[in-house]
């Protein structure tokens, strides 16, 4: 009786695995609304502190002016919007999606800001799909020098 040894390669087949199963849209989908509370899509954001300020980048490309809504509250920026889904071939009935990888429809996102600030001199401005909120940070939040007295 012989016995034939077949070697499985569980590996190679986990290497292949893993890209595709993190870059699923339903995954992303389902941790985003897990960590973030968030239906839709998460804009991806940079945020940046300056010795006044905090100045929070989102990316949002497709989106007019007009769908974007910034608020300020419990010290967090709160930035949500909406648009129309339209499909790339309007005039035509017949065609169908192979690829769809363009953000579209509802978002909502939460960004805990790292100091306090204040709404007070807070601008924004939108140019070419990107969304830049600059607001001040409060009084006690702002670097303070401390003299040294003589004893």
């Amino acid at each position: 009786m012989t016995f034939a040894i077949r070697r499985s390669r569980p590996r190679m087949r986990r290497q292949a695995l893993t890209p595709r199963f993190f870059d699923d849209e339903w995954l992303s989908r389902a941790l985003g609304m897990a960590f973030n509370d968030s239906p839709g899509w998460l804009p991806p954001v940079d945020i940046e502190e300056t010795d006044d300020a905090v100045i929070v980048s989102a990316s949002l490309p497709g989106y007019r002016q007009e769908d974007i809504s910034i608020t300020s509250a419990d010290g967090a920026l709160i930035i949500e919007g909406a648009h129309a889904d339209k499909p790339s071939n309007e005039g035509s009935d017949s065609g169908r999606y192979h690829v769809r990888e363009r953000r579209a429809g509802r978002f909502f996102r939460r960004i805990p800001l790292p100091v306090r600030t204040t709404s007070t001199g807070s601008t924004a401005t939108y140019e070419n799909g990107v969304l830049k909120v600059r607001i001040p940070k409060a009084d006690e939040a702002r670097a303070a020098t401390i003299a040294i007295e003589s004893a």
